[in-house]
């Protein structure tokens, strides 16, 4: 019986070690959409919108007449010893008294503000306004966002084809070896050849070894900004973005990005950060208008309020009182601060003016260096494919001057290193290219998902 409870339970921890050890595919899009539901920042940001939704309703509220009702009961006890009351000369004899009374009221009471310089009606624009900056700053974020995990997924399939690089050269240097191998059997090589050409092998293991710790560093990378679970294994798709592209396509799109004037206007009407400078400056200027009509117009308030009072309830309708009213007041002089609160939002104003001639600096700096990236890679492309057709050729004839004899297996290995090198160049100059252009689009507020 504990024989079969025991194989249960191994049993059960091999099926559980798999389904764990189950890679799990994340294309772009899942990865970009997942982040953004689990990015504190973007759900900070959410939350923030909605709260600004409840301060719009708010103000709206300042504009209607606010009503309060009131309710009270009140007993009084009153209490005076025996005395006189000296009056016009004559003490007057006045006896104990204790009196008890109650007093029961309803009152209701109407205030609203009727002009205050349209301060109110500023404010209510001033919280719509701020809810449209809050959105835009969202965008924003989200964009972030994108661009992050797509350099984190580029990344992770740059390391991939490091892998299958590596792989393919650590074959070909097996293959080698078994060529030594019979080189020795029939007396052409002696056995120090074998040993060399067993160091290669084990060399070009441990780059594949390294290879794959990198794509699994890189993978948990794009895992943790994407806010995927951590447990689990994950695997990209490859299909995501296609290198085999030629180079007169790459020079192609390096040609119509050059025109940097037409990408930057287009940063100014995509751009988030910059759409949100100019909302921004919108509300500073709220917030003079605030600040200028509380200073110079008059508040004028009216109130009503109808209330009813009795020692009883019965004959709480006895008594009634209804009062009608307006009040206007003028701030002539506070301390200065009304003219303060003036005074600082027009200098908030002009630093936010100031804000977007920034970014529009930035802007236009990051799209010009963005576009010479650009350029700069497509030319390391074309050296790099030149270089790479040398290293082919090189090895070639390393290959075939060590088999009939007149080379050396130093000359094979350090030729196969340097193809090697130059594959692994060439595929990292591709990919930095593809995240290039993905980064220009971001400059230029492009990049939607």
């Amino acid at each position: 019986m504990k024989i079969i409870k025991f194989s249960l339970v191994a049993l059960f921890l091999i099926t559980v070690s798999r389904a764990n050890a189950q890679e799990i595919s994340v294309s772009l899009k899942q990865a970009i959409e997942h982040a953004f539901k689990n990015n504190p920042n973007i759900v900070k940001t959410e939350n923030s919108i909605e709260a600004q939704e409840s301060n719009i309703r708010a103000s709206y509220g300042t504009l209607l007449p606010d009503l309060k009702f009131t309710t009270g009961w009140t007993r009084t006890n009153q209490v005076s010893a025996e005395g006189t009351i000296f009056s016009n000369g004559i003490n007057i004899p006045v006896s104990a008294t204790n009196t008890t009374r109650n007093n029961f009221s309803l009152s209701l009471r109407s205030d609203v503000t009727i002009f205050d310089g349209f301060a109110s009606y500023d404010r209510v624009d001033l919280a719509k306004l701020s809810k449209t900056q809050l959105q835009i700053q969202l965008q924003k974020l989200k964009q972030d966002v994108a661009i992050k995990i797509i350099a984190d997924y580029i990344t992770v399939l740059k390391n991939q084809q490091i892998v299958v690089i590596n792989e393919a050269t650590l074959a070909d240097s097996r293959a080698q070896l078994d060529k030594v191998k019979i080189f020795v059997e029939v007396g052409r090589r002696t056995m120090s050849d074998v040993y060399s050409q067993d160091v290669v092998v084990a060399q070009n293991e441990l780059l594949v070894e390294q290879a794959k710790n990198n794509v699994n560093k890189s993978i948990t990378d794009l895992a943790y900004d994407a806010n995927l679970p951590l447990d689990k294994n994950y695997s990209v798709l490859s299909s995501e973005f296609s290198t085999e592209v030629t180079f007169e396509s790459l020079e192609s799109y390096v040609i119509q990005s050059s025109n940097t004037s037409n990408l930057i206007n287009t940063a100014f009407s995509n751009r988030y950060d910059y759409k949100s400078s100019v909302q921004n400056l919108d509300v500073l200027q709220t917030n003079i208008e605030i600040a200028r009509g509380t200073q110079i117009f008059p508040t004028l308030s009216g109130f009503g309020s109808y209330s009813l009072s009795s020692e009883t309830i019965s004959k709480i309708t006895d008594q009634r009182v209804f009062t009608v009213g307006l009040t206007l007041s003028y701030p002539i002089f506070q301390g200065f601060q009304f003219d303060n609160q003036r005074q600082l939002a027009i200098i908030n104003y002009r630093s936010g003016q100031e804000d977007i001639k920034l970014i529009k600096n930035q802007i236009e700096l990051q799209i010009k260096k963005a576009v010479i990236d650009l350029k700069s890679l497509l030319k390391q492309i074309e050296i790099t494919e030149r270089s790479l057709k040398n290293a082919e050729q090189n090895r070639y004839l390393a290959e075939e001057s060590y088999r009939v004899g007149i080379g050396t297996l130093l000359d094979v290995s350090t030729a196969s290193t340097n193809l090697n090198n130059i594959l692994i160049t060439k595929s990292n100059l591709i990919y930095d290219f593809i995240l290039a252009q993905k980064q220009l689009e971001y400059y230029q507020g492009l990049v939607r998902y």
